[in-house]
């Protein structure tokens, strides 16, 4: 990073810079940009005349974007944008960077406020958001507002008389609001939880500033009875209440728990997350392609991405979804974005999948980048007659290309010389002419290519991409074994499931082996997805999906490789039997900022299995009651038994819902294996529809484990 631009940034930033910004659905207008005086995790957005104010959280930032020309694009966890225009790309560069800088300093500050006391964490944020005349006060209109962010549904009359109260002059200060919300916030359903383990009876519960206390010991005690941790350690000698509370709530006592598992098998034994169709952002007829949109795959985990590959006409290659209103992005700007992101979440292997639809020349021109930009991240095959494919832990931080087989290149690096080859690659009457990818709807690729051959533009295997080639795209044929391991067949998802049902044991074993690949069918043009777990339940490795649609599919993708991005095929069931306690929640409201203050959501929550057809028709919908107008701290206290047969090839998902009779809304959702469940009291960590984190907004449950 740029230091002085760094500081040039933050200072800019901290005084104010004028300057003409997009809001999300809006139009174009001139603001006056400036972190809060009186939030350092806070933005603030002021309208020169004064007429206009608001706000947004550096700590809700997902990404940041400038693929257009002097504008940089500001990118939510909601999905909602903020588009700033500058004069020239040297002062994109110095925000941009001071930004960066305030996004860091705002996590940090964000965690230290979080481990001592969420409450005023939280309080922070929103008495600044509500404080709409900045004199860090708030009057009954402002107070209003913060009652209406937390979704608690109070009558203005009570309102009134609740503001009555405790204001002076009008006005409600920081400490006083902070003992409103710290009453309003505090957890009754575990006072009992919290006396039981209490040591030290001193003063009365019912004063938060003078209560019972919890030893160090005491606190050790509850992890190992209740969490089942023997390993905890306490940090300090005595804890309130509101300790307690805060430690139930923290990120640290989520219901995920990683494990770690076995890399030293051949590639071919693990699940892979994989994407389809990565550059596009939305549909694929007249979507918007980007490189952020491989970006936020590698962040979300996904190692398997597609590259459609298509002649520039400046001679520089394009990725994007042809003969479609789809816009083009550089090829080389792709593999950037490959270099500085495929190892974002963790170290396994990145594969990219190319359709090739390139001229000779520019496939050339497609090697070149590759190894120009990838360098020793490229992983080039070293033994064609290899009887397995090269492990997970020999594959570390390393790329892996697919690209079309050609017989011909893999007979001379087998050394086959009597033609004898079982590969399955189609041919056609020209040996060397590449089919189109077996992605294409039947018919479509039929008209292309018909007209490749009526315009004569043969398109060759190029010989530089094959050397760098270990994945090499071929038939799937179950009769005859190939006999090369560095293949991938890709069938879609209308074809896979009979071909599975017809041989069943065949296709098994050929998974064990060889790869498989799975695409969603052509005619999806709103990018929806189907159901990955009879693929997965099958074996096949990569079951590509629509990454730019969030639905169920997505949500059960997030759960199989929230662990990690490969996943080991478990040989053998594991069985178990799940207890849920659903206690409470917190921070329920609707995605829609402005539905906030118009209504009250009326919450309920839902438990789900997704994955083995055994398990799924066995379990029950679970749900609990709807709790009329409270988002903010709902008690449930239901109960609710799961049984599992196939628990590794389950997931289990938990999802929020706000009741109306016109239809019920989500407000936030979580999945997860059940393999990586804690037993105890712990948080699940809503997220939006987005699959982003919602802030403090959890379920409180109590597991319990039996296999």
């Amino acid at each position: 990073m740029n230091q002085v631009a760094n500081h040039q940034g933050i200072n800019q930033l901290v005084y104010g810079i004028l300057i003409k910004i997009k809001m999300h659905k809006s139009k174009r207008t001139q603001i006056i940009l400036f972190l809060s005086p009186n939030e350092a995790r806070m933005i603030q957005m002021l309208d020169p005349l004064g007429t206009f104010s608001n706000y947004f959280d550096l700590t809700q930032i997902s990404d940041m974007t400038s693929e257009e020309k002097n504008k940089l694009k500001i990118i939510n966890s909601q999905g909602i944008y903020i588009k700033l225009y500058f004069e020239n790309q040297q002062q994109l560069n110095i925000i941009r960077e001071g930004l960066q800088y305030l996004i860091a300093e705002a996590f940090r500050i964000q965690k230290q406020l979080d481990n001592y006391n969420q409450i005023w964490s939280n309080a922070l944020k929103l008495i600044t958001k509500s404080d709409l005349d900045m004199d860090n006060k708030l009057n009954f209109k402002e107070f209003q507002f913060l009652i209406g962010e937390l979704q608690i549904e109070i009558t203005e009359r009570k309102l009134l008389q609740l503001f009555d109260k405790h204001q002076k002059n009008n006005q409600l200060d920081e400490a006083t609001l902070y003992k409103l919300l710290m009453e309003i916030t505090r957890k009754h359903e575990l006072i009992q939880l919290y006396q039981k383990y209490c040591s030290k009876q001193e003063g009365l519960f019912d004063d938060p500033h003078n209560t019972m206390l919890m030893s160090a010991h005491d606190l050790e005690t509850f992890f190992l009875i209740e969490q089942g941790q023997k390993d905890y350690q306490a940090k300090k000698q005595n804890y309130n209440f509101y300790d307690f509370q805060n430690i139930i709530f923290n990120q640290d006592n989520s219901i995920f728990q990683t494990k770690d598992f076995d890399k030293s098998q051949p590639l071919t034994s693990y699940l892979i997350n994989s994407s389809h169709n990565t550059y596009l952002e939305t549909n694929q007829l007249t979507g918007q392609s980007s490189c952020f949109a491989y970006q936020d795959a590698f962040k979300m985990g996904f190692k398997c991405v597609e590259l459609d590959c298509w002649d520039g006409e400046d001679g520089e290659p394009n990725v994007t979804h042809g003969h479609t209103l789809v816009n083009n992005i550089k090829f080389i700007d792709v593999i950037k974005t490959v270099r500085e992101f495929a190892f974002f979440k963790d170290d396994n292997p990145a594969i990219l999948s190319l359709e090739m639809h390139c001229s000779l020349k520019q496939q050339r021109r497609i090697a070149e980048i590759l190894k120009s930009v990838l360098g020793e991240m490229l992983f080039v095959i070293k033994d064609y007659k290899a009887k397995q494919f090269a492990s997970l832990q020999e594959l570390q931080r390393k790329v892996l290309i697919k690209y079309k087989a050609d017989e011909e290149f893999l007979q001379e690096k087998l050394q086959l010389r009597d033609h004898s080859l079982s590969l399955y690659c189609t041919q056609t009457k020209d040996d060397m002419l590449i089919q189109f990818d077996d992605e294409e709807d039947n018919d479509n690729s039929l008209k292309q290519y018909s007209k490749t051959l009526e315009n004569k533009q043969v398109k060759k295997s190029c010989r530089e991409i094959l050397e760098i080639t270990s994945l090499f795209a071929v038939s799937l044929k179950l009769n005859i074994y190939p006999d090369l391991v560095w293949v991938v067949s890709s069938v879609s998802e209308d074809k896979i499931q009979d071909i599975i049902k017809k041989n069943q044991g065949k296709f098994y074993d050929y998974v064990n082996i060889y790869f498989v690949r799975i695409y969603p069918l052509g005619l999806r043009f709103d990018s929806s997805n189907y159901d990955p777990f009879p693929s997965w339940s099958a074996g096949a490795q990569m079951v590509a999906l629509n990454i730019q649609t969030k639905d169920i599919f997505m949500l059960y993708n997030y759960g199989m490789f929230l662990n990690s991005s490969y996943v080991l095929k478990q040989q053998h069931d594991i069985s178990m039997t799940i207890y849920v306690q659903i206690i409470s929640a917190s921070n329920l409201v609707w995605e829609e900022e402005k539905r906030r203050q118009q209504e009250v959501v009326d919450p309920y929550i839902k438990v789900r299995i997704a994955g083995n057809k055994e398990d799924v028709n066995n379990s029950e919908k679970w749900r609990t009651e709807v709790i009329y107008d409270n988002g903010y701290h709902p008690i449930f206290n239901y109960k609710c038994k799961i049984q599992l047969k196939h628990a590794q090839q389950d997931v289990i998902y938990f999802q929020a819902y706000s009741y109306s009779i016109l239809g019920d809304s989500l407000l936030g959702q979580y999945c997860l294996s059940p393999l990586n469940l804690r037993r105890g009291y712990r948080i699940v960590p809503l997220l939006n529809s987005q699959l982003k984190p919602l802030l403090n907004s959890h379920v409180l449950v109590n597991i319990k484990i039996e296999y």
